[in-house]
């Protein structure tokens, strides 16, 4: 019997990957196992347990996830694993960066993307998670930016909105003066006020940028950095 290809599922967070396994799982009536590789790196605690799995004779999928964590050496690990392990065991690799996996490993395996959601996508998920009238759909689009589209996120506005209502409306409250703020004209004068009202830099920056592309080098330094978003966007708006 043929070993089934290993997977390596990958795509920004909050796109779906989850989802997508289990209902992979689901599909070929297989059960799932789940490791955790980005709380064991090393696969120190993982290791016996992947060895045992891989050689289980009952269909079974082993989700490795966040696979691109693992060191170099567990990955290597690993690959002698993909090449023993038993016909009946199918291995998925839920990863975000899958360049950081070691290339002899990436070869062996089918590459399934995850794009992330469109505003429909997430339409469609919360009116199939939700019963009609209990949310409200278009005010969670219109409160996500487009590059906060994921699931996880839909997911965190309808909770509040079926059971945290007061803190939902706060937030609604808060995006809308961050869009009034940025259609008014941004200052860095305003940055001492931006913080004290407690207002996101992220939706700040998403102007900035677009307005000085050239600055997004000098972002990115500033978060390998580990800096202040604030002092940063201070720095832009002054130029």
């Amino acid at each position: 019997m043929n070993q089934p290809s290993p997977i390596i599922v990958t795509g920004p967070p909050g796109s779906g990957k989850s989802h997508w396994i289990h209902e992979y799982a689901k599909q070929q009536r297989k059960q799932l196992l789940t490791c955790s590789c980005r709380k064991d790196r090393t696969l120190r605690e993982g290791r016996q347990k992947l060895h045992i799995w891989g050689r289980r004779r009952e269909a079974v999928i082993l989700w490795l996830e966040g696979a691109d964590d693992l060191t170099p050496e567990a990955q290597a690990f690993l690959r002698r694993i993909l090449e023993t392990h038993s016909s009946d065991v199918q291995f998925v690799l839920e990863c975000r960066e899958p360049g950081k996996l070691q290339e002899p490993i990436r070869s062996r395996c089918i590459v399934q993307r995850i794009l992330t959601p469109t505003a429909e996508d997430l339409r469609v998920f919360a009116k199939h998670a939700y019963r009609e009238g209990l949310i409200d759909v278009d005010a969670m689009i219109d409160y996500m930016l487009p590059d906060e589209y994921s699931y996880r996120k839909a997911k965190q506005c309808l909770f509040l909105q079926t059971q945290e209502p007061d803190t939902w409306a706060a937030l609604i409250q808060t995006r809308r003066e961050e869009r009034r703020l940025i259609a008014e004209g941004l200052s860095s004068d305003l940055i001492p006020t931006y913080q004290s009202k407690a207002l996101h830099p992220e939706v700040f920056l998403n102007r900035v940028l677009d307005d000085q592309p050239e600055r997004l080098a000098a972002y990115g330094e500033c978060l390998e950095l580990s800096g202040s978003v604030w002092a940063f966007l201070a720095s832009s708006l002054n130029k």
